[in-house]
């Protein structure tokens, strides 16, 4: 069969498939559409015109339309595994997620070497906390892959760290490390975020995260931008899929109402939920412009934000959990600066700085960074006076823990947990009889690990507390009960640490060589309480044991951050704000004249 076009060119299905496939490869979605149509009238029941059909709908966000055209496609084809896998990321998008994941459940009933069903198994599983399904899924792309997929060692070994479970972490550490550039046409990047877990030092994070940000660069055409003169108010975006109760949204609420309005105009892009709650609102109306993206492609968004003539695009998000990192690549704003969501590097080379303080990056660590370093003078996280505080400690006994007790939080994300901490733990508790620790319970099966290895080298199941997660004002209250938090390594708490010094709980931190891994200690040093900063294992065992044995030294020092945090700027977001608007000031000023991006402190 043939299908006459305008211009009375004949052309069969295969040919009309063979243009479409051309234009949808080549980003043409609405071409592809067009000759996608054509050849559904000419062969209406074409199983791949309506399957790439649906794609394209898909990608354009018309997921109805794409529900209905893969659906015939599959009636078509009832066989074929690609076509339930893309239904279910149709139905994921609508929010059916048990929908979903019975799609892709199928798909690898059909071909249980169908990788991306594995792949979307596995990602569907961690969003629904089943990180022991997800952990799973992932072995088997990676078994089928051959060990090629950094993405999938990336979250196998996420998974594994979620879950405690620490023996083959090595292993995929060793396989990342091993990993050949995607440039060889032999490897997937591995997502950097998934890094964290490792000790892997600055130089091999700048070199995964370039691999990952090229690999993304490559697929995109970014835009061009000339220099101009400074409107009077500079365009200031910020992008973000956390603009809801969320860690982010907690640190950033006061520093963007503080933002002096006559010389910035505020636009918010989300792309994340639209919840209705206290911060989110906040976060609105700090703003001028709230611009929701969630429904767009990352093509559109990039055109939406390039249309509104934004001048400076902070991203809130790196490569954290659900970020849309081709928005970046496309280059939307002439200036494009990474800031608070990701601790460390984003490669490549779509954005122009990264914001940090002397800690975070210290003096010499700058070509660690794609970016060029901009550091604010006292730290780079800010932070909300107004969040919510005990005035007074909190009785142990009212949160489920024994009054008498000497009670030592931890509440960290399991992720972060790992067995040269734990060993620091178990020797603390050994050496303080009356010592518990304390946890927020992330997953049971992460729960039963802890309590396994603290079994098996004979502390008591009773002295691991595990409390559940509440919402942010309670959990900031109970907080107080705690004696002594021990923060993490190599990925340190951020805003957790945050919390508990803002709640007065002394902090020990084991400040490492990554961004990731010395938050903690910038926050610590802001306040002036840098005897708390350890940077060896060793030193972090001695600090975590004096303090836990004498309680009259211990008693000062919370003393002493106390009054540090009433009268310190880290917790005021209002003090925040300035040093950052001289950062975007000098910024735009060097683009303005037509110069590089170059580092500076402010």
């Amino acid at each position: 069969m043939e299908r006459q076009l305008s211009g009375g060119k004949h052309m069969t299905a295969d040919q009309l498939l063979q243009d479409a496939v051309k234009l949808h490869l080549s980003g043409d979605l609405d071409g592809a559409a067009r000759q996608y149509k054509n050849l559904l009238k000419l062969s209406p029941l074409h199983p791949d015109g309506l399957h790439l059909s649906g794609l394209v709908a898909m990608q354009k966000g018309q997921l109805t339309e794409a529900e209905r055209l893969i659906r015939g496609a599959i009636a078509a084809t009832p066989k074929a595994p690609a076509f339930h896998g893309n239904l279910g990321t149709v139905l994921l998008g609508q929010g059916r997620t048990a929908d979903a994941m019975a799609c892709y459940r199928r798909a690898v009933e059909l071909d249980d070497s169908f990788v991306d069903g594995w792949r979307n198994i596995a990602s569907l599983a961690a969003r629904l906390d089943d990180h022991e399904g997800s952990a799973l899924a992932y072995s088997n792309v990676v078994r089928l892959t051959g060990g090629a997929d950094g993405g999938a060692l990336g979250y196998l070994g996420l998974e594994l760290a979620v879950l405690c479970d620490w023996d083959n972490l090595p292993v995929v550490k060793e396989a990342i490390s091993a990993l050949p550039s995607w440039r060889t046409g032999k490897s997937l990047p591995v997502p950097p975020f998934t890094l964290l877990v490792h000790d892997f030092s600055p130089a091999e994070l700048r070199r995964h995260a370039d691999e990952a940000a090229t690999f993304i660069e490559s697929r995109v055409a970014p835009m061009v931008h000339q220099p101009k003169a400074r409107r009077p108010r500079l365009r200031l975006g910020y992008l973000s899929e956390d603009f809801h109760d969320h860690a982010t949204a907690y640190l950033l609420a006061e520093a963007l109402e503080s933002h002096d309005r006559s010389r910035f105009e505020i636009f918010a892009y989300s792309y994340g939920p639209e919840d209705k709650g206290a911060v989110r609102t906040r976060l609105r109306d700090a703003c001028d412009h709230w611009v929701e993206l969630a429904a767009l492609s990352e093509a559109d968004c990039a055109k939406r934000i390039a249309a509104d003539g934004i001048d400076i695009l902070v991203d809130l998000k790196g490569h954290t959990g659900r970020a849309r990192t081709s928005i970046l690549a496309a280059r939307p704003a002439p200036i494009q600066v990474a800031w608070l969501g990701f601790p460390g590097t984003f490669g490549g080379t779509c954005m122009d700085y990264i914001i940090a303080d002397p800690y975070v990056i210290p003096a010499g660590a700058e070509n660690d960074y794609a970016e060029q370093v901009v550091r604010l003078p006292l730290c780079y996280q800010p932070n909300d006076s107004r969040r919510a505080r005990a005035a007074t400690r909190e009785p142990k006994a009212k949160w489920g823990l024994p009054e008498d007790a000497f009670v030592i939080a931890v509440f960290n994300n399991s992720f972060k947990f790992n067995a040269e901490t734990l060993a620091v733990w178990v020797a603390v508790l050994q050496a303080q009889p009356d010592a518990v620790l304390w946890f927020v319970e992330f997953h049971p099966a992460a729960t039963a690990s802890l309590r396994a290895m603290m079994g098996a080298v004979g502390i008591d199941a009773s002295r691991l507390i595990f409390a559940p997660r509440l919402p942010q004002a309670e959990h900031m209250l109970r907080l107080s009960a705690a004696d002594l938090f021990l923060d993490t390594w190599p990925c340190a708490g951020h805003t957790t640490a945050s919390d508990a010094l803002w709640a007065g709980v002394p902090l020990v931190a084991w400040a490492g060589r990554t961004f990731a891994s010395r938050v903690a200690g910038s926050l610590l040093h802001a306040l002036g309480l840098d005897e708390l900063i350890a940077e060896s294992q060793g030193g972090y065992h001695a600090l975590a044991q004096h303090l836990a044995k004498d309680r009259e030294a211990l008693e000062q020092v919370r003393q002493r951050l106390w009054a540090a945090t009433q009268a310190s700027p880290l917790f005021d977001g209002k003090a925040f704000t300035p040093p950052l608007e001289r950062a975007l000031d000098t910024m735009w000023a060097k683009w303005e004249k037509g110069e590089k991006p170059k580092g500076f402190d402010v």
